[in-house]
């Protein structure tokens, strides 16, 4: 809306940087004093080795949760205020809003519940997402794929195979690696620059990069009170539709594989989990029977380590995978 009226004095950049300024104002007015309709944290349970309901993170309960809902409505609003949309040649982008908007909504949802849903309400949830954005990309875009320095085109059925296997992953490992505060939005907002410091030339990236330093900047907003010690959680509103962008970033991209090294982070923080209790529940075997998983949970309660300790090396961890992703696409698309 705002778009072509600023167009006639700015450049689509500092569009885009007004976009983030406002939504960032924004942001982290809200979070000062989130409305009272939200939920609180009920706090995480485990079991114990002897059956025993446990408690971990006591430190979280009773918080306020679920921030994730204004947070994707800032997001969105914003996008579609400030950035340029056009319905005739962006119907994918359009449907990824309302696809990210959805994903929101089932995550605050199972925030707000008493109990918690089952995996496999929220397993099936995703997967019908993933399958319904795996689909709509199909449908509006190639399937060739850059790796390394081959370029490739995959059959429209595996693409859809692939892609929903991706997004799906990305959603959880998000999801799981959002349990200390400050870790998941620092770490999101890193790779967040990186996609669009490493793809924003791409003028088939250009929208969805803009999308990204959006989002980045909503999530700093966002981390002023979600620092330890923080005042407000995101909940599955917020992460799960992290995970979903992310992985939808990596494939408008045409560098889908590059989400293996920019998402490391996350696929090894919160991925060793979901493998733990895949073989635990298959084959009965745990390879991991020494490391608690998440591993930010092995590092606090394990290693003793601080929260500031563990964001911190995440983000440097975080940042020298970005830094590496972008030397490979640069060496390799000369």
């Amino acid at each position: 809306m705002f778009y072509d009226m600023l167009s006639k004095h700015f450049s689509d950049k500092i569009i885009v940087l007004i976009a983030s300024a406002v939504a960032f104002f924004i942001t982290f007015i809200l979070m000062a004093k989130p409305f009272g309709f939200l939920p609180r944290d009920g706090g995480k349970f485990v079991t114990d080795k002897d059956g025993n309901r446990v408690e971990v993170n006591k430190a979280s309960s009773g918080k306020v949760t679920g921030v994730g809902l204004l947070l994707v409505i800032i997001w969105i609003v914003s996008a579609v205020l400030f950035l340029p949309l056009h319905w005739a040649t962006q119907k994918d982008y359009v449907i990824y809003l309302v696809l990210a908007f959805i994903m929101m909504l089932t995550g605050y949802l199972d925030d707000c519940a008493k109990a918690p849903w089952g995996e496999l309400v929220k397993g099936l949830l995703d997967f019908v997402l993933a399958l319904a954005a795996a689909l709509v990309f199909v449908k509006f875009n190639d399937t060739n794929v850059s790796f390394f320095k081959w370029n490739f085109n995959i059959p429209v059925w595996l693409y859809v195979i692939l892609a929903v296997a991706l997004i799906w992953g990305s959603i959880n490992v998000t999801n799981c690696s959002d349990g200390v505060d400050g870790l998941c939005g620092t770490v999101t907002v890193i790779e967040l620059f990186a996609f669009s410091v490493i793809f924003g030339k791409d003028n088939y990236m250009t929208s969805y990069t803009a999308l990204g330093t959006v989002m980045a900047f909503v999530l700093v907003g966002y981390l002023a009170y979600n620092w330890n010690p923080s005042t407000v959680l995101m909940g599955d509103a917020g992460s799960r539709t992290i995970g979903f962008f992310l992985a939808l970033l990596a494939m408008k991209s045409g560098h889908p594989f590059a989400f293996l090294l920019l998402s490391l982070v996350f696929i090894i923080d919160g991925g060793l989990g979901l493998v733990k209790l895949t073989l635990l529940r298959t084959i009965h075997v745990n390879p991991f029977k020494n490391i608690r998983l998440p591993l930010h949970d092995h590092m606090r309660k394990n290693k003793n380590w601080s929260i500031p300790k563990i964001v911190i090396f995440f983000a440097l961890c975080q940042i020298i995978m970005s830094v590496i992703t972008g030397v490979i696409i640069h060496v390799f698309s000369r």
